[in-house]
């Protein structure tokens, strides 16, 4: 017998080396806590979702049972029809949802779990089946949401969409002990209040954590060498490649700053994978930007902070909200920032103050390379807009530790 307090992660989002590390950081912040920690996850490899170019990773200290999504097969050879593939992808996702329950339902039978934790929305779907089916005893129940589509949709009248993610919406709804929403911008809170969800009075409104990503001179200076050699301007963007993530934005605000402007001199390295990539390869060819952008596929977390530290200017150009982690790290970085007034990003960037955000318009490119060009010829204004950021990391910012110590705390709490 063992006196540790326990948990039960259920998700269908594998761990991660090249994107997001919350995923990991998560359960890690409960073994470093001395919880016993066990994690049942699902994970897909089909070329159309984002672990394909992911190692699996497996954490010290964590009882985890990886399992696999059925029907990648199909995924992948039907896939290039988008209709197909949404109706391949849900239907492995519920089926995805089974086998965490029939996991879990194992497990409880075999170990004493205090906590149980469904991490997005297949998670919390698995744990609510838990409860329907009388497998949940005295157990307390967590449902984590790392943000939500579920405000967009319904601000922008995309029924169809609504329609699509009511599995979405159901596990927002359903009621837990506790519910983890984050704050990414996407207006997640707005989202449990439209749909009256069962958690509005026991759910946690929480910004994900950064930590330092600034270097030592030296090293910058090392970095400058071997990546920018010829000390051009950097601009940075780093998401994975998906058509919401609009990186095509950036490349058309470059190529009006080229052309109308005649700024050569620069470059703009793409970090990240996914299925848009030959897209925005294609579009820089026409506008004359190969020798411009560089990208640079997915690369380890450990070294983003690599091109952090070398970059001018951060843009981040979502059609939702674009306070992801990427836009946080580049505010805890001091990065001058070009975004779009969507979802909560208003609360972070002030246009012309610490950053420079736009209303989505047909002049958007045009908007922005003009800004861009002011802004490289006036030292004064850098200067002001960096002093802010700063101001913007000091008073807003959380680390990661103080993020989760606040989470396990919160946890600790449901079973005092």
């Amino acid at each position: 017998m063992t006196n540790k307090k326990s948990v039960l992660f259920l998700s269908a989002i594998d761990f991660k080396e090249k994107s997001i590390q919350v995923i990991r950081k998560t359960p890690e912040a409960y073994v470093d806590a001395g919880w016993d920690v066990n994690y049942i996850v699902v994970r897909d490899n089909s070329i159309y979702d984002n672990y394909y170019y992911e190692n699996e990773i497996n954490i010290p200290g964590l009882d985890l049972k990886r399992l696999y999504l059925p029907l990648q097969s199909k995924i992948n050879q039907y896939g290039k029809n988008r209709v197909v593939r949404r109706l391949l992808q849900k239907t492995a996702y519920f089926l995805a949802v089974k086998k965490l329950y029939q996991a879990a339902s194992k497990l409880l039978e075999e170990k004493e779990i205090d906590i149980i934790y469904g991490y997005e929305i297949h998670g919390v779907l698995a744990v609510n089946l838990l409860k329907l089916f009388g497998k949940i005893k005295t157990q307390k129940v967590i449902s984590r949401f790392q943000g939500t589509f579920g405000s967009y949709y319904y601000d922008n009248k995309l029924y169809l969409k609504m329609i699509a993610s009511l599995d979405h919406y159901l596990a927002m709804y359903l009621p837990s002990d506790l519910c983890i929403m984050t704050d990414d911008g996407t207006q997640g809170d707005k989202a449990l209040k439209l749909i009256n969800s069962k958690n509005l009075k026991n759910y946690r409104f929480w910004v994900n954590g950064v930590d330092e990503q600034k270097l030592d001179e030296e090293s910058i200076l090392k970095l400058k060498k071997e990546i920018n050699p010829e000390n051009e301007i950097v601009f940075l963007t780093i998401c994975r490649l998906e058509h919401w993530k609009r990186v095509d934005r950036a490349i058309m605000a470059l190529a009006h700053l080229k052309k109308n402007y005649g700024i050569n001199q620069f470059k703009y390295f793409i970090v990240g994978e996914g299925v848009e990539k030959n897209n925005l390869i294609k579009l820089a060819k026409e506008h004359n930007l190969e020798k411009n952008i560089s990208f640079t596929g997915a690369v380890p977390h450990s070294k983003v902070k690599s091109f952090l530290n070398i970059a001018d200017i951060y843009i981040s150009t979502y059609d939702t909200s674009n306070v992801g982690n990427p836009l946080l790290e580049a505010i805890r970085s001091n990065k001058i920032i070009f975004t779009l007034n969507n979802g909560d990003t208003g609360n972070w960037i002030q246009h012309k103050k610490n950053g420079f955000i736009y209303d989505i318009s047909n002049n958007l490119s045009d908007e922005m390379a003009t800004d861009i060009h002011y802004l490289i010829n006036n030292e004064f204004f850098r200067e002001k807009i960096v002093k802010n950021i700063k101001k913007t990391e000091n008073e807003k910012l959380w680390s990661w530790k103080d993020r989760l110590d606040e989470e396990v705390a919160e946890t600790s709490k449901l079973i005092a």
